[in-house]
């Protein structure tokens, strides 16, 4: 049997069905687990960030579903490392630090809490250079 023939066997309609047919009872519990959880995020942000303009509610609730693909897919300082980034590039586009650490610490329950009177970070690279510290 010839490469051209075994892939279209492989790929005709009855042999995808049958593939299809083995892996859809764990494809749609997967699927519908996501959601479930996504939707539940959706909720307990928006109780999160009560009062909020309702133009920066939706970049709230992504920032939320980044916090849970994240936490799927990273642990203990890694995880750690990657809200530490997502943080950055959310208080950069202009979000409440305290919220994003409020809904950070919510998720994440080993996360380290905001100092107290810290509302902004410091990027040392702005010293850099022998005219600014000379």
């Amino acid at each position: 049997m010839s490469r051209i023939e075994k892939y279209a066997k492989k790929i005709s309609g009855d042999n995808r069905k049958r593939l299809y047919d083995a892996q859809k009872e764990f494809m749609v519990a997967q699927e519908t687990t996501a959601t479930n959880d996504l939707v539940k995020i959706e909720i307990e942000i928006k109780q999160l960030v009560q009062g909020v303009p309702i133009i920066h509610l939706p970049y709230y609730i992504i920032f939320g579903k980044e916090i849970y693909k994240k936490r799927n897919k990273f642990k203990s300082q890694t995880l750690l490392n990657e809200l530490a980034i997502l943080d950055e590039k959310w208080e950069a586009r202009g979000l409440n630090a305290i919220l994003l650490n409020k809904i950070k610490r919510f998720y994440v329950q080993n996360y380290p809490p905001l100092p107290v009177g810290i509302l902004f970070r410091l990027d040392i690279s702005l010293l850099d250079g022998p005219d600014v510290l000379a």
